[in-house]
């Protein structure tokens, strides 16, 4: 079996990861990212599933993340 390297998302803590995880596809969807944008998410998977988090989760904690940042950037802006 071949050990796969680890990549700068490995060290990443996993809500940071799960933000990234999310924006990136997000913006891939968006058509505001370009397809050489895969190979970052690809990346991230696979630091995912080496720590045990399953696709799904990292995308749900990714999008609660994101969403959490807005509100707060909201709210901060009101006053």
């Amino acid at each position: 079996m071949v050990k796969e390297k680890s990549s700068l998302y490995d060290k990443l803590p996993s809500g940071l990861l799960a933000g990234f995880y999310f924006e990136i596809n997000k913006n891939i969807e968006n058509g505001i990212l370009y397809d050489a944008m895969y190979h970052e998410i690809k990346l991230m998977e696979q630091a995912a599933l080496r720590r045990g988090i399953s696709l799904e989760y990292l995308h749900d904690k990714g999008s609660r993340i994101i969403e959490n940042s807005k509100q707060l950037r909201e709210t901060t802006m009101q006053y």
